[in-house]
């Protein structure tokens, strides 16, 4: 997220004070410049994309040993094709060609 993408988005200021050692915020402030950002800026880019990570990570599913050779089993042998399965398929086609 660049200086212009972060000032585009409408949203009401609010303040968040920290106290961070001095060496942190100097190299933050370097980092902030190298990237062509205010500090400001550079860390809420920064906290938003470790926000990012924190919900991909929980959203995640992780399936166990057992599950994953039940799904592994279901998907090697799928099951035969029904009256109602194909049916379903036929319409679901007949719809595509007239699309």
């Amino acid at each position: 997220m660049n200086n212009a993408q972060l000032h585009k988005e409408p949203y009401q200021n609010t303040t968040v004070t920290t106290r961070v050692p001095l060496h942190l915020k100097q190299r933050w402030q370097q980092a902030a410049a190298l990237r062509g950002l205010t500090l400001t800026d550079f860390l809420i880019a920064a906290a938003n994309n470790a926000t990012g990570n924190v919900f991909e990570e929980k959203d995640r599913i992780e399936l166990s040993e057992r599950d994953s050779l039940l799904l592994a089993e279901m998907l090697s042998r799928p099951p035969k094709v029904n009256e109602t399965m194909r049916r379903a398929i036929q319409k679901r086609l007949k719809n595509m060609s007239e699309a």
